[in-house]
């Protein structure tokens, strides 16, 4: 399994730490009971709900080694698990089903009228969120009305390109270019 880090930091996002042991153990204050070592006493304990240590047992980790060592499953499991329970695209199901996103409308976009992406997303970095483009780039289901309100403002790209099927994008955009020529 080819996982990127883009991906699991989208993963990390959708699933902090405190979120998930909470499902485990009762949080009081950043800590509770190590679930690993079964301490009767909080050791374990939450730093920035990143990463976990328990000062009983000694286990450490963040939110991937959690999930991976609580339900006994491999690393990549773990990823598949979490991405799918948080409606999100692993590297796989996008080759396999060859799922033609949103995201993947917003590059042809910007090639064929030769806008640079990254251009875009710096100028409105501050409503195009981290969380926001990687929801655009991995999630089932992401909220593309501001990243296309952007570019009907500024390009005047309009709602029947992000509705056009897959295979008429580009006449679309052809008949677009000539209508406005």
């Amino acid at each position: 399994m080819f996982i990127n880090t883009e991906l699991l930091e989208f993963i990390r996002l959708k699933n902090p730490l405190s979120s998930v042991v909470k499902k485990y153990e009762v949080i009081e204050k950043d800590c509770c009971k190590c679930p690993f070592c079964h301490s009767k006493t909080n050791s374990l304990n939450l730093f920035h709900d990143e990463i976990y240590t328990c000062f009983h047992c000694g286990e450490s980790g963040d939110v991937f080694g959690f999930v991976s060592k609580i339900e006994k499953i491999s690393f990549s499991e773990t990823v598949q698990k979490m991405a799918k329970a948080s409606g999100i695209y692993t590297l796989e199901e996008l080759k396999q089903k060859n799922i033609f996103r949103f995201w993947d409308r917003f590059l042809i976009l910007c090639e064929h009228y030769h806008i640079v992406a990254d251009s875009i997303l710096q100028e409105y970095s501050s409503e195009l969120t981290k969380e926001y483009l990687l929801s655009l780039k991995y999630g089932k289901e992401p909220d593309t009305a501001p990243l296309e309100a952007i570019m009907q403002m500024k390009y005047g790209i309009s709602k029947e390109f992000w509705n056009a099927a897959p295979e008429h994008i580009m006449e679309y955009l052809t008949a677009e270019r000539k209508h406005n020529e």
